[in-house]
């Protein structure tokens, strides 16, 4: 459908990045080079979850790269390994740089920006206006509500600025597409046409496994005699996970010794959570996996851990939810009574909330489930047939299809959207799987 049209995408994140906003992206650019389109990608260097650059690009200050029939052209940026205001502006205004000297030689029919990096907004936006071609931007974070909630230290002093300049971008937007309608809500409220804004929501972007809870067990090296609560993703500042971890101490003060709290992922805050959990017997960290045992990994579980500070109210919906429910085990969230997390857990019936910040709660609802293996079956099933319904692919793609078409101003394509394989650049890849030419600009 989109033969014979460039189509620029700018966002921060891209694979082989597996976790947080990177597949969803990959994913998008890579249906649309499947479509027919020549798509062009300004990403940053491989950095998130762990914020440090990925050995294979550390030091480089141009790296393009192909990928899937996919042309990555990869920009430099500073990557802050701790997080406050001051580091993230820095973050944001060296990619902002380097993402600006790559466009200029492009000439594309169309630009799309992935927010939350007001960088690469303003990229796509100037790169649009110089070509005079339409400029779309897929919201999957609000950022200035990101910086007044998430509790990143200077956040709140610079989130109205920051808010600002987010709604001043997407006004100029010729479309917008938003992963839930409490996004759009948001940016209507704050004067973005609302007949410019259109709900995407995310889609799960792991395959589906059959192994059994033993069978995970035996591949992973876990206990097969332990509770498992497993937290996936993230380690960062919104996350909130000391509050996991005084949850953990509670259970051992109790002295529930069969339950084992497990946290797979990285951030910048991941550190600083290990040395609180330190002494712990029933506490495990352990590093991201690759898209091939990630599913292994929530089928190992018995409940999946999502938590959120208390100010977490309508900044983000986390990406893991969409797996955590097509995993088919159900999910306990620590997270805001109003916000956007419960009220999607709520939605899909596929899990169960309490309070955020409170561990004697999140204690008492991992023993709860732990107690009641009929819920524990009864949640995983409709969390999942609410995945297979409304998170599939086949439900999303036709979505983010529509939004380009009506970017590009096409007219409606009458032939249905079949099946498309997931992406295999989220995976990990070696610096075999793909070739790579430097550049210093």
């Amino acid at each position: 459908m989109f033969s014979g049209k460039h189509i620029v995408v700018v966002g921060i994140n891209y694979a082989p990045e597996t976790t947080g906003i990177a597949p969803y992206t990959t994913g998008l650019c890579e249906y649309l080079a499947h479509e027919g389109a020549q798509v062009t990608v300004l990403a940053g260097m491989p950095h998130y979850p762990a914020w440090t650059v990925d050995p294979v690009y550390r030091g480089r200050l141009r790296v393009e790269e192909e990928l899937n029939g996919v042309s990555v052209v990869r920009c430099g940026h500073h990557v802050p390994s701790r997080q406050s205001a001051a580091r993230r502006g820095l973050y944001e205004a060296t990619f902002l740089l380097s993402s600006s000297l790559a466009s200029r030689s492009l000439r594309p029919d169309a630009v799309i920006a992935v927010s939350p990096t007001l960088s690469a907004l303003r990229t796509g936006a100037t790169l649009a206006r110089r070509n005079r071609v339409p400029f779309g931007a897929i919201v999957q974070d609000l950022m200035g509500r990101a910086a007044d909630q998430s509790g990143i230290p200077g956040g709140g002093r610079v989130a109205g600025a920051v808010g600002r300049a987010e709604v001043s971008a997407l006004k100029d937007a010729d479309r917008v597409a938003v992963i839930s309608t409490a996004f759009k809500e948001v940016l209507v409220a704050h004067g973005v046409a609302s007949r410019r804004v259109s709900v995407t929501p995310n889609y799960s972007h792991i395959s589906t496994t059959t192994a059994t809870r033993l069978d995970a067990r035996i591949q992973l090296g876990w206990d097969g005699r332990e509770f498992v609560a497993l937290h996936t993703g993230n380690m960062g500042l919104k996350q909130d996970l000391s509050n996991v971890v005084r949850a953990a101490r509670a259970l051992q003060d109790q002295g529930s010794t069969d339950v084992r709290v497990i946290f797979l992922g990285d951030g910048s805050q991941r550190h600083a959570f290990e040395v609180e959990a330190n002494g712990l017997p029933n506490v495990t960290f352990l590093d991201p996996v690759d898209m091939h045992l990630y599913p292994i990994a929530l089928a190992g579980a018995d409940v999946l851990l999502v938590n959120e500070r208390s100010t977490c109210m309508d900044m983000s919906l986390p990406s893991k939810l969409t797996s955590y429910l097509t995993s088919g085990r159900p999910v306990l969230g620590a997270v805001p009574s109003e916000g956007m997390t419960r009220k999607e857990i709520a939605r899909s019936g596929g899990g169960i909330c309490v309070l955020p910040g409170d561990p004697d709660e999140l204690a008492a609802g991992i023993l709860r489930l732990q107690g009641d293996p009929g819920l524990r079956q009864d949640l995983g099933a409709e969390g999942r047939i609410y995945a297979t319904t409304h998170l599939g692919l086949s439900s999303a793609m036709p979505k983010l299809r529509e939004f380009v078409r009506d970017l590009l101003d096409l007219p409606p394509d009458t032939v249905p959207v079949g099946p498309l394989a997931m992406p295999s650049s989220q995976g990990r890849l070696s610096s075999t799987e793909h070739s790579v030419s430097e550049g210093v600009h």
